[in-house]
């Protein structure tokens, strides 16, 4: 949880990193009900040098959210990431 732009943003990170444009920034998918033009949450993506009061929350999440990129073309290069989440394969069911 932090503050940005006058707003409390709760987030689940995934890329830490220096972008293609040269800043420092943290993709997140922003969690449902912080946002009044995007209710529902998603991607986002913050300048780190704009985060204001930044706390690590007791809640934890799941892991990687749908639509992940570990290597998301916007980061030049990457601090750290989430782990990308396991592929899973489905078996035919041999029946009786």
């Amino acid at each position: 949880m932090f503050g940005y732009r006058n707003q409390v943003r709760v987030v689940e990170p995934h890329i830490h990193g220096e972008s293609t444009a040269g800043n420092e920034t943290l993709s997140a998918w922003l969690r449902p009900g912080y946002s009044r033009t995007d209710p529902d949450g998603g991607w986002r993506m913050y300048r780190v040098d704009a985060l204001v009061d930044m706390q690590a929350l007791d809640a934890a999440f799941e892991g990687a959210r749908p639509g992940y990129n570990p290597d998301d073309a916007h980061f030049a290069r990457i601090y750290c990431r989430l782990a990308p989440a396991p592929q899973l394969t489905l078996e035919a069911d041999a029946g009786p």
